[in-house]
């Protein structure tokens, strides 16, 4: 080896290796510069959605009560500004209902990108399977006058002539203290009849028309002709004083329970009633956010692009398979639903009134509602307190105006309809709030009351009001809302 050839051979590795290195690091600071800029990239994106969602959720908006009059709005927001940890309910459906005046809003919020705003809130839904009651007699008392001049009549009977028995499906008497049903009746005959004295009780269910009569000689006093299935009831007085008021059996001399004639003549007083045999099943259900989520239910769904606002499936889920990323973001959040607001319209789902009630309603309290319409309509009101479910179905018109009110109380094990009827005043029911919901020991309870139907008269002619006032017990209830919000760059 010559003299200084070791020395090049040193300098030329050292130079292959300076080299190299010098390669690896440009190749890394490239990698490095690229990681960065995804980096940037990605939380830039994730940016918009998180920011987009933060402006959202975290102030009320400006002004803070846009949801009002949106054509003033200069920044939405769903924050309540009574409750600075919950969202307003109003905002929220405000958001939906005026979404295309607030275009250049929501452009500015995404910075020119597409997104989709879904919103998942718990519900509530009430519903009526059947029909209501109409009563017909309403606890009418026929009786002797004092003196009595003539006896009085009273005489129920099938209307065809020649053939005054009907036929019923079902007769329960109550006589000396003891229940007897149907056929069981044969056994308290008197011959062919039942003499019914001072305290008893005659129900049935009648499956042909009927005609209630009463007359004071040749007087009449009241001439009824109900139709089936109407139920029936008659209560023997219990004045002093005998009521030669029986059950007729036909044939003559049979007993088999079915084909009856009711009547006396004379020495009678009694209380009838009558009603349809018909009663609806109330049902009251609570869903969670999750629930609707799970089946991809939402509230509503705002989707926005290239600065439009989409309602197509089909172009949205296209748009976002065109861009190459999607940011999602979802959020739980609560919100105050309205607490009181007696003049909105019927809903199945949105109720009049809605929190927990701070105290004891006082014994005096009544729902009073007011029909200032001469046309014939109804209204269905759905109350519940607690776990209980009543229902009050108002009828008529603002000079003949009626109510039924319908629940349901469970008697030796068995789901049992109870059915009270009230008679309007010039166009006005009021019904005790006891009876409406059922108990005034309210405190600590969660009530409410939906206007579930009206048909026939417009909601500014129905009044419904609490006497006295009880919003101020009502504390304000808060439920779940999930937000889901999803960002895409289709360009």
């Amino acid at each position: 080896m010559r003299k200084g050839q070791l020395l090049s051979i040193d300098a030329l590795l050292s130079l292959v290796i300076v080299v190299m290195v010098v390669g690896v690091v440009m190749n890394t600071n490239d990698m490095i510069r690229a990681e960065i800029t995804n980096l940037l990239d990605w939380y830039d994106r994730a940016n918009i959605a998180n920011n987009m969602l933060d402006v959202l959720t975290k102030n009320p908006g400006y002004p803070e009560d846009w949801e009002e009059n949106v054509s003033g709005v200069k920044m939405i927001g769903l924050r309540h500004e009574g409750y600075s940890y919950a969202l307003d309910h109003e905002k929220i459906l405000a958001l939906n209902r005026s979404k295309e005046n607030l275009t250049d809003i929501f452009d500015q919020l995404a910075r020119g990108k597409d997104f989709m705003f879904e919103v998942y809130i718990s519900k509530f839904n009430v519903n009526v399977e059947g029909r209501f009651p109409r009563v017909y007699i309403n606890n009418i008392t026929f009786a002797n006058p004092t003196p009595p001049p003539f006896g009085v009549i009273v005489d129920i009977y099938k209307p065809e002539a020649g053939d005054t028995t009907f036929r019923v499906s079902y007769i329960r008497v109550i006589k000396g203290g003891k229940i007897y049903e149907n056929n069981e009746i044969c056994s308290i005959n008197n011959g062919n009849n039942i003499d019914l004295d001072q305290g008893d009780y005659v129900m049935f269910i009648t499956e042909e028309p009927v005609v209630i009569e009463g007359k004071r000689g040749s007087e009449p006093l009241h001439d009824y002709l109900v139709y089936p299935p109407v139920v029936v009831e008659i209560y023997v007085g219990l004045e002093e004083k005998q009521s030669n008021f029986l059950i007729e059996f036909s044939p003559s001399g049979s007993c088999p329970g079915l084909d009856l004639k009711l009547g006396t003549q004379g020495n009678v007083i009694i209380t009838v009633s009558s009603y349809d045999n018909t009663f609806p099943d109330l049902t009251s259900a609570y869903n969670r956010p999750r629930d609707f989520y799970d089946l991809g239910e939402s509230l509503y769904t705002i989707a926005f692009i290239n600065k439009t606002f989409v309602e197509d499936e089909a172009t949205i889920k296209a748009s976002m398979q065109r861009s190459p990323w999607i940011e999602p973001v979802e959020r739980t959040f609560v919100f105050l639903r309205p607490v009181y607001n007696l003049s909105a319209g019927p809903s199945d789902e949105e109720p009049l009134v809605y929190g927990f009630m701070k105290y004891k309603v006082m014994d005096g309290e009544v729902v009073r509602v007011k029909v200032n319409s001469s046309n014939y309509g109804n209204l269905t009101l759905i109350s519940q307190l607690g776990i209980e479910i009543r229902g009050l179905f108002v009828y008529g018109n603002q000079s003949d105006l009626n109510a039924t009110l319908v629940w349901y109380e469970y008697e030796n094990g068995n789901k049992t309809p109870k059915l009270k009827s009230y008679k309007g005043f010039n166009g006005t029911i009021t019904v005790p709030f006891k009876e409406l919901f059922g108990s005034t020991d309210t405190q600590n309870k969660i009530l409410l009351l939906w206007l579930y139907s009206l048909e026939g008269w417009s909601r500014n002619e129905v009044e419904i009001e609490f006497i006295p006032e009880i919003r101020y017990m009502l504390e304000p209830k808060f439920d779940d809302a999930i937000i889901k919000l999803l960002v895409w760059d289709d360009r």
